[in-house]
C-alpha cells in the first residue's frame, strides 16, 4: 500500500496539467509556484453552481486562467499513478470508488485536494495573473489550503439539499455514474411502492431531508422525470459525497479566517450572475476587470 501511496506524490515528478500549469519538481525554469499568483477558490460540494459561477465570472469580465479542476487533477495525480500500480483496485469513471481513493489519498496526506493544488507550478509567460481553482470541498483540504497558500480567496458556494439534488437529476453528466453495483441496486421499483429512501435502497439519504422533502423528491420518480434507477444513484452519490466532506465544519474554517475580505459564503439559489458579481466586488478588488459587454 505504501509503493501505491508514494506513486501518488505530487513532488515526484514534473507532469504538465494544462498549457502552462503542472506539478511535480523540477518544475521547468522560470515556472513559479503557485503561492506566486493570485488564486481564487470555488469550494462547495456538488450541485452547488461551481461549474457555473467559473462560467459566469468570466461573463462578468474577471480576467482569470482557470486551473485543472478538481476531477482532473484526480485523475491525473491520484487515480493514473494507482492505477499502474495496481489495475484491478480502480474503476475511476465510478464516483464512488473515485471517493474511496481520494480518502485514501486523504490518509497519507491530510490536505488532500488542497494538498495537490499547492504543489502546482505555473508558468506566467502563458497564464494570466488572476488563476481560479474549482474547487475545494471538506475542512481537511481548505484548512491545508489557507495555510500553505496565503494569498488565495476563497468562494463557498451553498444550496439547500434538496436544490442540490435537484441539479444533479438534471444535469445529466456522464461523470455521475456508479458502476458494478449488485444486480439488485438496477431492479426496476414499481412507483406505488416508492414510500421512502429505505425502498430505494437507501435509507442513510433520509437523515439529509426533512419528511415533506423526502417525498418531494420521491414524487420525481413517481411521475417518471426520472428512473428510479437514476434517483438511486444520485442518492448514493450525494450520500457519500456528504459523509466524505462536512460543509458546516468546512463554512465554519472560512467564517473564522483572520480577514474578511478572503473569504465569502454565498448561497447560490441567487442568480449566477449576482453570485459572480459579490465574488468580483468582495474577493477580486485588485484584479483588472474586462469591459465587453
Amino acid at each position: 500500500m505504501q509503493q501505491i501511496i508514494n506513486t501518488t506524490r505530487a513532488n515526484l515528478f514534473f507532469e504538465h496539467l494544462s498549457p502552462g500549469v503542472g506539478v511535480g519538481f523540477p518544475a521547468p525554469k522560470d515556472w513559479l509556484p503557485i503561492t506566486s499568483f493570485p488564486l481564487l477558490i470555488i469550494v462547495g460540494m456538488t450541485g452547488v453552481g461551481k461549474s457555473t459561477i467559473t462560467k459566469t465570472l468570466a461573463e462578468e469580465g474577471l480576467d482569470f486562467t482557470l486551473l485543472p479542476n478538481r476531477r482532473v487533477l484526480t485523475e491525473r495525480v491520484i487515480i493514473a499513478p494507482m492505477l499502474k500500480m495496481q489495475e484491478k483496485l480502480v474503476q475511476p469513471h465510478c464516483r464512488i470508488k473515485r471517493l474511496t481513493y481520494t480518502r485514501l489519498y486523504r490518509e497519507y496526506f491530510p490536505g488532500g485536494m488542497g494538498h495537490i493544488l499547492a504543489s502546482l507550478h505555473v508558468n506566467p509567460e502563458q497564464v494570466n495573473s488572476m488563476l481560479v481553482f474549482d474547487g475545494l470541498r471538506g475542512e481537511n483540504e481548505v484548512r491545508y489550503a489557507a495555510t500553505t497558500l496565503k494569498s488565495a480567496k476563497f468562494a463557498m458556494l451553498t444550496a439547500p439539499n434538496t436544490v442540490r439534488i435537484e441539479r444533479l437529476l438534471k444535469r445529466h453528466d456522464s461523470f455521475d455514474q456508479i458502476v458494478n453495483q449488485e444486480l439488485e441496486d438496477n431492479r426496476q421499483i414499481v412507483p406505488e411502492t416508492l414510500t421512502n429512501f429505505a425502498s430505494l435502497g437507501v435509507p442513510e439519504a433520509s437523515a439529509y431531508f426533512t419528511p415533506k422533502e423526502e417525498q418531494e423528491i420521491l414524487e420525481i420518480a413517481k411521475k417518471q422525470v426520472v428512473t428510479d434507477v437514476e434517483l438511486r444513484e444520485k442518492l448514493k452519490i450525494f450520500v457519500e459525497e456528504s459523509q466524505n466532506y462536512d460543509p458546516v465544519s468546512t463554512k465554519q474554517i472560512l467564517e473564522g479566517m483572520d480577514t474578511s475580505d478572503r473569504s465569502l459564503i454565498i448561497d447560490t439559489i441567487v442568480s449566477p450572475q449576482e453570485s459572480a458579481k459579490a465574488i468580483i466586488s468582495r474577493l477580486c478588488k485588485s484584479v483588472d476587470i474586462k469591459t465587453n459587454k
